[in-house]
């Protein structure tokens, strides 16, 4: 009876270490879930401030290669407006030059054109 006794007291003390082992284990578990929560929204904020970042250095980038595009555009009306104003100012001071040399020109475009 007395062996008895002490089983069941080993049990009791047993089941009372299991039962705090558990309880324990949970906190632990509780405690991870919570750490684990912290980092996934951490990781989040991270990855919704790089995207940010990104688009706005591709903003800028766009812009200054539409910035870039326009001078060059720009650039290029002006010498396009250049070689228009030496042309007919070219024509202007010598008309009968201009004329040979459209003559001239046309009669290749024809020799070329025409040739089977």
């Amino acid at each position: 009876m007395a062996e008895a006794r002490v089983k069941d007291a080993d049990v009791q003390g047993a089941e009372t270490r299991m039962k705090r082992d558990t309880e324990a284990l949970a906190a632990q578990i509780d405690t991870l879930r919570n750490d684990l929560s912290e980092v996934t929204s951490l990781l989040t904020e991270m990855g919704l401030r790089r995207r940010d970042e990104t688009v706005a250095a591709a903003k800028e980038r766009v812009d200054a290669l539409r910035r870039e595009g326009s001078e060059r555009l720009h650039d290029a009306q002006r010498r396009a407006t250049d070689a228009q104003d030496q042309v007919l100012e070219s024509i202007r001071r010598q008309p009968g030059t201009a004329m040979g040399i459209a003559v001239a020109v046309g009669f290749l475009a024809g020799l070329l054109t025409s040739r089977r």
